[in-house]
Order: C-alpha cells, then structure tokens, then sequence
C-alpha cells in the first residue's frame, strides 16, 4: 500500500512539474504590444513571438507597416532578443532584455549609440 501511495505521489509530482515546464516554456509566445523612448519621441511596436525550447523568433511591426524581423532566447521568465531598424541615421540594431510577468514585460532596449531605455510591454493575444 505504502509502495503504490509513494508511485502515485511521485507521478503526481512529476505531472505537475511537467505542466508547470510547459507553461513556463511558452510564457512569452503570442503578440504583444511594446513600447519605450528614443532620442526622437516614444516607439511603439507589435511583437509576434514565437517560441522552440529557449529559441525565439520575433516580428514587430510598426503602427506605420514597417517590419523587422530577429531572434533571441528565452530562460525562465527572462526574454531577450534584438531587430535591426532602418532609419534616417542608418541602421540601429534594439537590443531587448527584459522580465516577463504573466500577462506584461518590462526591460532596457540598447539602441546602438543612441544609448539605453526602459521598455514595457503588454500581451495582446496568446
């Protein structure tokens, strides 16, 4: 008795923790709404993330259909990833780090030399 309680609590357990693993590998997967400052005003994007194991690939797009394309990773509940944006200074690559809490996001952006910012960001669709 004591042998089939011990089994069925460790298979308990261990469904737990792989419902628990699989919840948190997808914890930034879906589109979310980004935003930070920059030297010439406040940005804001449409993310598409999409998640394999601590691999991402992003999307964002800008209110005006400009696209970028980038990859990153993902450990835990931290994300990081970068994009290159065309501009009228050249090319500036966005640097993402940033801490993902359930439904939102914040972090720094590294936008090249026009230095360091904060970002928030906020999931609109899974």
């Amino acid at each position: 008795m004591k042998k089939s309680a011990l089994a069925l609590f460790i298979l308990c357990a261990a469904l737990a923790a792989a419902a628990q693993a699989q919840e948190t590998g997808s914890a930034i997967a879906g589109v979310w709404e980004v935003s930070f400052e920059t030297p010439m005003g406040a940005r804001a994007y449409m993310a598409a993330f999409v998640q394999d194991k601590d691999a991402l690939k992003v999307t964002m797009k800008s209110a005006q259909g400009t696209e970028m394309k980038g990859e990153g990773k993902i450990k835990g509940n931290e994300a990081s990833w970068s994009v290159v944006v065309s501009g009228p200074m050249g090319e500036i690559v966005l640097a993402f780090k940033g801490k993902i809490d359930g439904e939102t996001m914040a972090g720094t952006v590294t936008m090249g030399e026009a230095g360091e910012g904060d970002f928030k960001a906020k999931r609109t669709s899974k």
